[in-house]
């Protein structure tokens, strides 16, 4: 078992000399102003050309294209005449995907209260919009939730795309307590789709034996044209004869099919407050679950399941344990304690194995205002390979300090890869989300792990010792950790930091293309009160 040390070099690393280890290569695009409040995604696409989406709160939907030799070839602005691009505050992105060759955004907004969701796609080569088209409603959001037992019934509406291919699929869940002439096979639908955008499969998820009145979604996967997975937690508002109370249920939609297939997990009886995430890989399909009371038990609330792909029966569940990250913590970060991280994001390889980026949390109230008085530390890094029973083979450990505005909920690194990302923040300068976090690179031989610090505690030469933590994006400073041989680097990829001059980086417009090794994003580099824009691609 090994993992890997990190003795920190304050200041700018010189060049290894080791080919090996290679030195990420930066390309800059054209300046161009700093974007205002709102949301930025870039994507790589198989094309060559690279795409950024600006959402404006006040200018809509901006799109700007870079070609091969990153030079900017088109700007735009997106009409539409479905989804209302200047009620920002009213809508969500569930997801921004390459389909078909296109740039697919996927939006719901709320329209006299009621959910609704819109697929736009647009031109790889112009930026202009092909077609835009509803998907789905739901009923008002103006009712009671519904909430047992820490588990709440989902009115929500979400997308996923299969990693191998372009089909996808939408979930609509309507989750409003239950009316006598409501159907309780009609509650919640999922839409199976091809990469033409042809509806290939439509299937209600409902139990037969309707032990369950009211689910609360986990996560979904797409398996090609042939199968769309779904985990959720079945719960009742009231006590049924027989009732075990909670579970989690692994259910499959087959093209063959008009309802869903259940695989009830009697583990997981009481469960409440569940995260997952579903990956598919060759003839399995996993899910891991995060239940973070199970942390205080002395667990590490997480567990693996293993499905067969093509019936959806459970084949095993691994109570996941990280010893040799606890000892990497322990020895190089000065824990006194086991880590104890949440689950950020999931990787799964074709053979079994899998990467698990986790983050540790931790939650305070500060202010009087209800929008912005919950926060949440983003702390220390952990990472851990995985082999195929779920033992560590290795395990990265970086130590960060940033505090976000709001909650922080489990797989946010997971999530916001899709760009699924809600207007909640009406304060722009608190607005940091898209600066926050990290993200990880694997190439053979090396890792790296990205992330914005906030350096200024390196201005007195190193002698204030006293880590302050990340709470504007005004203060970031990209870094990058390399990982090779058993050390720790860090890198300042765009220049050294000083006081009146700094290099910061939206993580959540970030793209990363593993077939080119290339990680495109929005670079802000700062000199006194001057501020300027690029576009990034950093070669690793």
């Amino acid at each position: 078992m090994k993992y890997l040390r990190w003795p920190v070099l304050f200041g700018v690393l010189l060049i290894s000399t080791l080919a090996v280890a290679q030195v990420p290569v930066v390309t800059l695009g054209p300046d161009f102003d700093e974007p205002g409040d709102g949301w930025d995604k870039l994507m790589q696409l198989k094309n060559g050309n690279t795409v950024y989406l600006h959402f404006s709160k006040k200018d809509g939907l901006l799109v700007n294209i870079y070609d091969t030799a990153r030079a900017l070839k088109v700007t735009d602005t997106v009409h539409t005449q479905l989804w209302n691009a200047a009620d920002l505050e009213s809508t969500e992105i569930d997801g921004i995907f390459e389909i078909n060759g296109q740039p697919v955004i996927f939006l719901q907004q709320l329209v006299k209260y009621n959910p609704v969701m819109y697929r736009l796609v647009l031109d790889a080569e112009t930026g202009r919009l092909l077609r835009e088209d509803k998907l789905g409603e739901l009923p008002s959001v103006q009712h009671r939730s519904v909430f047992i037992d820490n588990n709440l019934a989902t009115h929500d509406m979400y997308v996923e795309k299969d990693a191998g291919s372009d089909y996808y699929a939408v979930a609509l869940f309507s989750g409003a307590p239950l009316r006598k002439t409501d159907s309780i096979r009609e509650r919640i639908r999922v839409l199976h789709f091809s990469p033409a955008h042809e509806l290939i499969n439509s299937g209600w998820f409902y139990l037969s034996d309707s032990s369950y009145s009211y689910f609360s979604y986990i996560n979904m996967a797409v398996k090609g044209k042939e199968k769309v997975y779904l985990g959720t937690v079945g719960f009742n508002d009231k006590r049924k004869e027989g009732d075990a109370g909670a579970k989690v249920l692994f259910s499959m939609l087959s093209p063959d099919s008009a309802a869903f297939a259940h695989e009830v997990l009697d583990y997981t009886a009481g469960f409440g407050n569940v995260g997952g995430n579903i990956q598919v890989a060759g003839s399995q399909v996993r899910m891991l679950l995060y239940v973070s009371s199970k942390q205080k038990e002395g667990y590490t609330g997480m567990m693996m399941n293993t499905f067969q792909a093509y019936t959806g029966k459970l084949r095993k569940h691994v109570q996941l344990s990280f010893p040799e990250l606890s000892r990497n913590v322990q020895q190089n970060l000065g824990y006194k304690e086991d880590y104890k991280g949440t689950p950020q994001r999931l990787y799964l390889n074709e053979d079994g194995s899998s990467t698990l980026l986790m983050e540790s949390f931790s939650f305070f109230k500060q202010g009087n205002s209800q929008l912005n008085k919950l926060h949440t530390n983003l702390g220390d890094v952990g990472i851990t390979l995985l082999d195929t029973s779920g033992r560590e083979n290795a395990t990265l450990a970086v130590s960060k300090y940033q505090v976000i505005t709001g909650v922080c909920e489990p797989f946010q690194l997971q999530r916001r890869s899709k760009s699924e990302w809600v207007f909640r923040n009406k304060i722009a300068a608190l607005n940091t989300n898209t600066w926050l976090s990290y993200d990880y690179i694997p190439v053979p031989g090396v890792s790296f792990v990205l992330f914005n610090d906030y350096l200024q505690y390196l201005d007195t030469g190193g002698q204030d010792k006293v880590r302050k933590p990340l709470k504007f994006a005004t203060d970031a400073n990209f870094v990058c950790y390399r990982f090779y041989n058993g050390k720790m680097e860090r890198l300042f990829l765009f220049g050294m930091p000083e006081v009146t001059k700094g290099y910061a980086c939206m993580m959540g417009a970030a793209d990363y293309n593993a077939q080119t090794r290339v990680y495109a994003t929005v670079l802000i580099s700062r000199k006194g009160l001057e501020k300027k824009a690029n576009i990034a691609w950093i070669r690793f």
